[in-house]
């Protein structure tokens, strides 16, 4: 009786815990990219990893954002605010925008209906981020 319960309990929480997992997409050279599902996780902890790292948040003009999502970007949405602490403070966030080429690269991260602008991130920090990213393939 026990094997029953736990199976139901496992097929009906298998289909929450995949809605509960983040959702990766962005463009590159102006071609949508697909993300593999398995490999979203380290791709986050790269992502965190470098936003984590930069020591400037400044204003910004709403038309500078719109370009990031119409341009190179890879965005994270999250089905329930993550923290993550930048420059000494703990924010809280569901979605992150990440604007390519790195050499260029700036953060927006959304809590709410608000936007936040981070940039100037730590260069030893890129690479597992970048590793990650040439991982995913132009999407079919």
């Amino acid at each position: 009786m026990r094997c029953i319960v736990a199976a139901v309990v496992v097929w009906f929480a298998a289909p929450l815990a995949a809605d509960e997992s983040p959702r990766a997409s962005g463009r590159l050279e102006a071609k949508p990219l697909a993300f593999a599902q398995k490999g979203i996780a380290d791709g986050v902890k790269a992502t965190i990893g470098l936003l984590e790292s930069c020591h400037d948040e400044s204003l910004y003009q709403a038309d500078e954002f719109k370009k990031a999502e119409q341009g190179d970007h890879v965005r994270l949405v999250f089905a329930r605010p993550i923290t993550a602490k930048v420059m000494n403070e703990k924010i809280a966030f569901s979605e992150l925008v990440f604007r390519l080429p790195m050499n260029t690269g700036v953060f927006w991260v959304r809590t709410g209906d608000t936007w936040r602008r981070y940039a100037k991130y730590e260069f030893p920090k890129e690479a597992p981020f970048t590793a990650w990213l040439r991982q995913t393939r132009p999407a079919d």
